[in-house]
């Protein structure tokens, strides 16, 4: 879906400027899943004008914007008198963080938070089979099918400190301890524990490779656009700036060029070696 704005023939999210009158600026005006739409721009004014032609194309075909489940975010944008207004004549509600396809988008961190708090709540409901004679190796098929998938939705969009990196590792183990029944005061190692499984990260890791290089060579897609793209700080308050994707990829890679990881990834099978030799790593 491509949303067009008369009055605003420039809307949307830059991802790269104008170079000269020739070479036009890139811009991503809206992402879409079914009935879901995100739309994205870089002023407050061009949001309303987005959403004020979103409502009008939707009741060309009978339907309607829902004035309840619609939310802004304001990223870097001042708005402190600034509202988005619908059709109706209803203000949307401003949110520092929305739930968009089942994940929290403002911070990894955040959705790390809540995917923990729903895997530990499904691990806490069937202690009874972990606590069974059930054979440990359907025990973890069991764990993997009804927690894992729990804790590590959406985990291949995670950008990740080392700080968060320990956190998703050490909570998994946690849990894997409680499937299998050993107890701290056994003693066992995490090597014999885990035994062929991969750490979580390392799941993680593969997960976001994978993903990656499939959008890479669909340029087709919407993500194509985003995927090695990086903010530009300009002036920006004291520490560290954020961990990007980008920067997450590097990690992944080894490498430090955008070019670089770019060639890598236009290659299939070259880059299929590459995740497996980067994500075999012991627990």
């Amino acid at each position: 879906m491509t949303i067009v704005v008369d009055n605003e023939p420039d809307a949307g999210f830059t991802v790269k400027p104008a170079r000269s009158r020739r070479v036009k600026a890139e811009k991503v005006v809206d992402a879409d899943f079914a009935d879901d739409i995100a739309l994205t721009t870089d002023t407050l004014s061009e949001a309303q004008s987005l959403l004020d032609s979103l409502e009008e194309a939707a009741r060309s075909i009978g339907l309607r914007l829902n004035d309840d489940k619609t939310k802004f975010m304001a990223i870097n944008i001042p708005c402190e008198n600034g509202a988005l207004t619908t059709s109706s004549g209803k203000d949307l509600e401003k949110v520092k963080d929305f739930k968009y396809l089942g994940a929290w988008i403002a911070t990894t961190e955040h959705d790390f938070i809540v995917r923990k708090a729903k895997a530990w709540a499904a691990c806490h409901k069937m202690k009874k089979v972990w606590k069974s004679d059930l054979r440990k190796d359907l025990k973890i098929r069991l764990f993997q099918a009804t927690v894992e998938s729990i804790l590590l939705y959406g985990s291949e969009t995670w950008t990740m400190t080392k700080a968060l990196v320990k956190k998703i590792d050490g909570c998994y183990t946690r849990m894997l301890r409680m499937v299998l029944n050993v107890n701290w005061s056994s003693h066992t190692t995490n090597r014999e524990l885990y035994g062929s499984l991969p750490r979580a990260t390392s799941k993680i890791q593969e997960r976001r490779m994978k993903l990656a290089g499939h959008i890479h060579r669909h340029d087709d897609l919407v993500a194509h656009q985003l995927l090695l793209w990086e903010p530009i700080h300009g002036d920006r308050g004291r520490g560290r700036p954020a961990i990007t994707f980008v920067d997450t990829l590097r990690g992944d890679t080894g490498l430090k060029g955008t070019d670089e990881i770019r060639g890598l990834m236009a290659d299939r099978k070259l880059w299929r070696n590459t995740i497996k030799t980067r994500t075999l790593k012991p627990p």
